[in-house]
């Protein structure tokens, strides 16, 4: 199934409050994704996975992206039945950095969620163990955005 007809599906079971839009591939954009609610972002991922035309049983990754404004949260999906991949976005504000956890959809979500976190200082509501991953639990701040700035100390001079 491909991207539009997975979005027509999604939005005509969750609405345009929920499914927020779909962008095209084109030159600037390697793999069409659908942009959904935040807070809603586990409900989709469980549909997409339970619901027969979709079956998306596997999360290849999910990732972080500091756009300046805001902290997007990428959700790659796969259907080993169907042969088709699914890319999910959100965005969240940057003071307020928190989606759902998807634990209980995909299991492997456990280790990317506590990535995304490590990195970007998204939260995770209810996932099981939500710690760094990489970097020491005493790190101060997420390397990953904008507008982390490293400490003297950390700057590669022993």
């Amino acid at each position: 199934m491909d991207t539009n007809k997975i979005y027509d599906k999604l939005l005509g079971h969750f609405g345009d409050g929920v499914i927020l839009g779909l962008t095209e591939a084109d030159d600037a954009v390697k793999d069409p994704f659908i942009t959904v609610r935040g807070d809603k972002i586990h409900r989709v991922g469980m549909y997409c996975k339970v619901e027969p035309m979709l079956d998306c049983d596997f999360l290849q990754s999910i990732t972080g992206l500091d756009t300046g404004d805001t902290l997007t949260c990428v959700y790659h999906l796969f259907s080993y039945s169907k042969k088709h991949t699914l890319v999910l976005k959100t965005a969240v504000p940057r003071d307020a950095a928190e989606l759902p956890s998807s634990v209980h959809v995909w299991p492997a979500a456990n280790w990317y969620e506590r990535e995304t976190y490590d990195m970007y200082g998204v939260t995770f509501a209810d996932h099981p163990d939500l710690r760094r991953l990489l970097l020491p639990e005493d790190w101060e701040g997420f390397p990953m955005r904008k507008d982390y700035v490293q400490a003297p100390e950390y700057n590669g001079i022993p």
